[in-house]
């Protein structure tokens, strides 16, 4: 097997993979004789399992905590090493192996509405945690009416790109994606969310496609955010080309059942 040396941070040590065995080191004479440990991450954010290792030493003086980067093409997320006594590197093995366990799943439901200047009745009902959100950011947002124009569900698993599309006006299409983390806090993080519109022929009055006004596909939104489970938030807005329209989305994090 081959071993890699990291020099000048820690020396090596023992990997200890989630959900597998630590192999015996020698007890020091001193229970309380610091030892060098390293801790491979294989599925949780590296500054979350730092954040994780560091709450579990009492005695911030007596703990050393630095996250080490995998070299090559590893599937790791990299390494924790750490430095401490033998009780609090217990301790850090034993709430890593639970955090880093398999990767956590999340259901979101995203919602895209018409915005515009003045008050909308009919189509869809707009859900109540959606009205909510809208009232919470209504200093915010320059619109006097919405319209539900398309929702959809996303089932997201950590750490991996999830795609969704949704449906607007006259057929137009756009491709959602979205990133999310789950550091050791509780709450979600979505590090990285996109909405693009992809290529679209409108419709004329008389059913004929006007191909010569074919509108390419672009980017309309592009933002990282925190989120809670249970909680629903704007995730941003768009103005809608030929249009007095904008796009609002909305992203629920849907509490597990």
């Amino acid at each position: 097997m081959r071993t890699t040396i990291i020099r000048s941070l820690l020396p090596l040590a023992l990997l200890l993979l989630p959900g597998s065995l630590r192999a015996e080191t020698p007890a020091p004479k001193n229970p309380l004789e610091q030892q060098d440990t390293q801790y491979a991450i294989r599925y949780l954010d590296l500054h979350a399992a730092e954040v994780l290792a560091w709450d579990q030493c009492a005695q911030k003086d007596r703990c050393r905590v630095v996250t080490l980067l995998p070299a090559g093409d590893s599937k790791l997320k990299g390494y924790l090493g750490v430095r401490a006594d033998a009780a609090v590197l217990e301790k850090i093995a034993r709430a890593l192996a639970k955090a880093d366990g398999n990767p956590r799943g999340q259901s979101f439901q995203l919602l895209l509405l018409a915005a515009g200047g003045k008050a909308r009745s009919g189509g869809p009902e707009i859900p109540a945690n959606v009205q909510k959100a809208l009232a919470d950011l209504k200093s915010f947002l320059p619109f006097k009416g919405y319209e539900l124009l398309d929702s959809t569900w996303m089932r997201a698993t950590q750490d991996r790109v999830t795609e969704a599309r949704l449906i607007g006006r006259d057929g137009a299409s756009y491709e959602a994606t979205l990133l999310f983390r789950a550091p050791s806090s509780g709450d979600l993080f979505i590090d990285g969310f996109r909405l693009k519109a992809e290529p679209f022929t409108p419709t004329s009055p008389g059913g004929v496609k006007e191909t010569r006004n074919t509108r390419p596909g672009r980017d309309l939104i592009q933002t990282t955010f925190g989120i809670k489970t249970g909680e629903t938030v704007v995730v941003g807005t768009s103005r809608v080309e030929d249009s007095d329209e904008a796009l609002v989305v909305l992203l629920t994090a849907v509490p597990s059942s």
